[in-house]
Parts: C-alpha cells; structure tokens; sequence
C-alpha cells in the first residue's frame, strides 16, 4: 500500500496546489508511482498547475458513475500525467470510462457522464473508493485538498500525513489558529492506524504538518507556532522563482529539479516515508 499525504491550505494563497503538485512530480522522478488528485469539485485547477490541462486522459466526470473500489493500476493507466506523475483533476472530461476501472468490490463502471456528481456526499464516497484503489497501485497518492472540512473529514482514515500550508499575514496565521485545531480533531480517532488491534495498545492519532509560506518567513512566527498551536513547522518557503517561471511556460512544478518549494518537497517525501506511522 502507498503512502497517502494530503495538502490543505489554511487560508487562501498559501500554495497548497503548487506543492502538492511538486511533491507528486518529484516521486515521479525520485522512481516512485506517483498519482496526485484534485480534491477541489467548485474551484480546482490543478491541471494548470501541472500543463496537462491539453492532454486526453480522464478526469473526475468520466468517473460519476463508477461504484466501490476502482482497479487503480488500470486508471492510472487513463490519467494524464507530467513528468511521469499520473493525475486526476477536474476540468474537460476525457475518454469514457466504460468498464476498464470496475469496482472491485463487486461494483461496475457505467458509460461516461457530462456532469460532476451533484450531491457532496455522493462525490466524497466516491472520492474514498477512488483513494483506496489508487493507494493500493501507486507508491505515493498525493491529495489536493480544498478548505471544506468535509473533504479531510471522509478521507482522513486514509491519510498518513495531513499539511496544512499556513500564510505569514495576520489574518492568515489566525486562520491557521483555527485550521490546525480543527484538522486535529477531525484526524483524531478516526483511523485505524497500522498495527492497531482493537486489543493492542493505542495508537496516536494523526498530527498535521505546517509548512509556511511567505515573501519572507520569520524564525519567531515558526517558533510561535510551534508553541502556542503545538504543531511541528516542517518547513518555510518563499517566493520561489523557478516555480513562478515554470508555471508562466505551462510546466509542472519541480520539473526543473531546484529551488526552495523542490528542496522542500523533497524533504516532505523523505519525512513522509521515513515516518514510523505511514503505511
């Protein structure tokens, strides 16, 4: 099973897109099966981000009426990817899906569908059987997040690393003042962590990650943090021009193998596979 880290920002503006995207783009090229999903059904682009928003491949719509467990192997092979990191987004609707990624759990994919799912609910269940079958084929499944706790709260039992990208502005670490106790509480208890037998001994829950992002990132904002929220600060990245150059030419994010958000990335992966608790 693949490791499973989600990007959530904690206010807008913080760069979640972006280094979720950078992150899948450097397991790609560090030899890892790497699969990264817009999360965002209202206001996702994460295929801009990424330049594959011209190429064929499936997307969310081709997959309204597929039901249970997908065969992940089977629609990564569907996805368009960049630099050999498979994705899953919103936006124009790809081939049919027919029958290629049946449920297996004994459900069936149905014929293509114009539309995204209209309830929440429905889409967020699917969401989960989407998660499941690609975490069983890939070895990292990255998760592009909105800020609807709705999202995080129905897949938290599968996550192994929840991010939240906090701004440096003071509106923006008041909201992180909320996020991040909010995003505990809803990874607490929730998911039966690896090794956790109803007998065994308890397991701690899952805490969040902060990365800062910011034109300039103070050492006492970390440490402020850190204290008062009690939450580890993985890493602070500022403006970022490679980053800002490869999004201006339509390519991904980490392509160009350098520069402050890539050397995080990288770190974010080695902490994510290292960490006692990931699966």
């Amino acid at each position: 099973m693949g490791n499973v880290i989600a990007f959530v920002p904690a206010s807008g503006g913080t760069g979640a897109t972006t280094l979720a995207a950078t992150v899948a783009v450097r397991a790609a090229a560090a030899g890892r099966t790497a699969v990264v999903l817009d999360l965002d059904r209202l206001a996702g682009r994460l295929d801009v981000v990424l330049g594959v928003e011209q190429l064929g491949g499936w997307r969310w719509p081709d997959l309204a009426d597929v039901a249970g467990v997908v065969d992940g192997r089977q629609l990564l092979g569907q996805l368009p990817s960049a630099r050999g990191a498979a994705a899953l987004c919103f936006g124009a609707v790809g081939a049919a899906a027919g029958g290629a990624v049946g449920a297996a759990a004994g459900g069936a994919a149905a014929n293509q569908s114009d539309s995204r799912l209209d309830e929440v609910d429905d889409w967020l269940e699917q969401a989960c059987d989407v998660v499941a079958g690609l975490r069983a084929a890939a070895d990292v499944v990255v998760l592009d997040c909105p800020r609807d706790e709705r999202v995080l709260a129905a897949l938290a039992d599968q996550v192994d690393v929840v991010v939240l990208t906090v701004g440096t502005g003071v509106a923006q670490v008041a909201a992180a003042a909320v996020a991040v106790p909010l995003a505990r509480q809803l990874l607490d208890g929730v998911r039966l962590r690896p090794g956790a037998l109803s007998s065994g001994p308890s397991v701690p829950p899952l805490e969040p990650w902060v990365v800062l992002r910011g034109q300039r990132v103070d050492e006492q904002l970390q440490d402020l943090l850190m204290d008062h929220l009690d939450v580890p600060v993985v890493g602070a990245i500022g403006d970022d021009r490679q980053v800002l150059s490869d999004l201006a030419a339509g390519r991904p994010p980490g392509a160009g193998g350098r520069g402050p958000v890539v050397d995080l990335a990288d770190r974010l992966l080695l902490r994510l596979v290292l960490q006692p608790d990931a699966a």
